[in-house]
């Protein structure tokens, strides 16, 4: 009997076929009306009954969680006049889901529907502690300057903000405040990207009067975490997943955070020169592993038991006068201290007991260290008001122990101990770490899985990402997951997905189309390749690429071999652990 994705193939094909002849491009395939998919709309019925959405209302009985009703709140037809060039013309709908408790906030979404639809969903991932509507109309995260978003493929897109908002989240300082409200935490643990995919594909039937072909879930950080969390908890609901940078193991990570708050307020804070001395002895460690002095650390592996932070520490335990040649004890402190394990004194979810280290690799980087570990100016408790002030790490670690885990806002996170708050800390990590390495219904069900690690990471520890694949594989075995999974590493990359040489400056490429990537593999049945092609594109059209370097799959990086440095040819992937 022939697989499901053989099947679907098939009916991928015929719907394309008459979607593109109600598009007016296949006029000679008027026989086509005569095929069972000549019920599907056409543009000028989609038309017509994009406006009756706005009466429509979705049971909480359609909704495969605990629910209230979905409501829709706005349909409007988004004409292509009205827009910028890169977007279609469109049904955008917005609509809100009502909680099962009346004093938790409802879940916003919004789901746009494309009159020339490619039979497939993308669900778009939030970031930080979500709280903004995430239009789904951007976009997806990586993606190169100038390429094609996926409403402009014909793609349906939607995305959520988890359940709660927060008013210019930019600003915010408060920023995990809803977590005092369970159902609220909840959402945004989970349960609110299964009811907004649920109530989208009720919408979507009754758009298009059938159901999609194909769905595929992709973010980065927060997202790349829902994404995992889908494939663990709801493995049926989604054909392809990508997962960049996940900060899946949250708990732990926001424990590191914590540790890391205290030691900055323990003396640990750094300046902009002595963060640049960091980085410059970083690369006199490191610089030369991957076969190439420029200023990029790609080889990671080596440089973590290359470069010593101990060496920096002041004879006198205190700074010179400018320009700074060495760091003072606590300082030193708090770079060792990032770079090591935090251990949990009981088991968390998926029995883990720890949560990996940083990196070394992108200190002197913009979006690296400083932005993450340090911040621009020492940090104060309460948090300054204006959060571009502080550390992201301190502002997410204050917020997470004052709300999340010991549930008072007025708690001060220097007398923070986790014995006291272990059932909490247990019950946390149950909701939100997405560390479950039994992915066989996932992948039975035909789903692929790629994740991408950027290890010049300062927000979550790239090393999570990789111990997670490493669990999955020992869970699951090397074949299942060569069959259905891929982990990527985008080296000397920071969170945000940018990269730039620590000696001049020269920004690296940093961007690939993993969206066609993953549904190249689902439809088709094309496997990844072991090195894909990261890119620096023009910002203006035609958006033609001006360098190019390799992303190798774990646990290789990619190694200059000779060539122009600014070319993916002159470097092959090599090493590993």
């Amino acid at each position: 009997m022939p697989d499901k994705n053989y099947l679907n193939r098939l009916r991928y094909v015929a719907y394309a076929l008459v979607m593109l002849g109600n598009a007016g491009l296949l006029s000679a395939c008027s026989s086509a009306e005569k095929t069972p998919v000549s019920s599907f709309p056409t543009q000028a019925e989609l038309r017509q009954s994009c406006a009756s959405l706005a009466r429509t209302k979705i049971p909480e009985s359609a909704i495969g969680l605990p629910s209230g009703a979905a409501t829709i709140t706005n349909a409007s037809l988004i004409e292509t006049a009205n827009q910028p060039q890169s977007l279609p013309e469109f049904c955008k709908i917005i609509g809100s889901i009502a909680p099962v408790d009346p004093v938790a906030p409802s879940i916003t979404f919004q789901l746009n529907l494309p009159l020339v639809w490619n039979g497939k969903t993308v669900q778009y991932g939030g970031g930080g502690f979500n709280g903004s509507l995430v239009t789904a109309l951007e976009p997806l995260r990586n993606a190169p300057e100038g390429a094609p978003l996926p409403i402009t493929q014909g793609y349906v897109t939607f995305g959520t903000d988890s359940g709660h908002r927060i008013e210019d989240a930019s600003a915010a300082t408060e920023v995990a405040e809803f977590a005092l409200n369970d159902e609220a935490f909840e959402n945004f643990a989970y349960a609110s990207y299964k009811k907004a995919k649920d109530v989208a594909f009720e919408l979507i039937k009754q758009f298009y009067k059938r159901e999609p072909l194909y769905s595929y879930y992709v973010g980065g950080s927060e997202g790349g975490r829902e994404g995992l969390t889908m494939a663990q908890r709801f493995p049926t609901d989604y054909d392809g997943i990508v997962s960049v940078v996940p900060v899946i193991r949250w708990t732990g990570l926001f424990h590191g955070f914590q540790r890391n708050a205290v030691n900055l307020l323990n003396g640990g804070w750094m300046n902009a020169d002595e963060i640049e001395m960091l980085g410059q002895s970083v690369v006199s460690a490191c610089d030369q592993l991957d076969g190439l002095a420029d200023g990029v650390i790609h080889n990671f592996h080596a440089c973590q038991a290359q470069f010593n932070p101990h060496s920096l520490r002041c004879s006198n335990d205190t700074a010179t006068a400018m320009p700074h040649d060495c760091l003072t004890s606590a300082q030193v402190d708090l770079i060792e201290t990032a770079g090591e394990r935090y251990n949990f004194p009981f088991p968390l979810a998926n029995e883990l007991t720890s949560y990996p280290g940083w990196l070394y690799g992108v200190e002197d980087v913009p979006g690296g260290f400083a932005s993450w570990v340090t911040g621009p100016k020492p940090p104060s408790l309460p948090v300054d008001p204006d959060p571009r002030s502080t550390a992201r790490q301190f502002l997410y670690g204050d917020n997470f122990i004052r709300y999340v885990i010991t549930q008072d806002p007025n708690f001060d996170l220097r007398n923070y101990n986790v014995n006291d708050y272990a059932a909490r800390v247990r019950e946390v990590s149950a909701l939100m770490d997405s560390t479950d390495p039994d992915l066989s219904a996932f992948f039975e069900h035909g789903g692929k899985l790629i994740i991408r690690e950027d290890t010049g990471d300062y927000a979550q520890s790239p090393l999570a990402g990789i111990e997670y694949f490493n669990a999955v594989v020992e869970e699951l075995g090397i074949e299942n997951v060569n069959n259905s999974a891929r982990l990527y590493l985008a080296t000397a990359t920071t969170h945000g997905g940018t990269g730039q040489s620590m000696t001049d400056g020269r920004v690296i490429p940093t961007n690939h189309d993993m969206l066609t990537i993953l549904d190249q593999w689902v439809v088709e049945g094309e496997t990844p390749d072991d090195a894909l092609l990261l890119t620096r594109n023009k910002t203006s059209a035609p958006h033609t690429p001006f360098a190019s370097q390799l992303m190798c799959r774990y646990p290789h990086y990619p190694h200059y071999i000779g060539g122009d440095l600014r070319v993916a040819s002159s470097y092959e992937c090599r090493g590993g652990q």
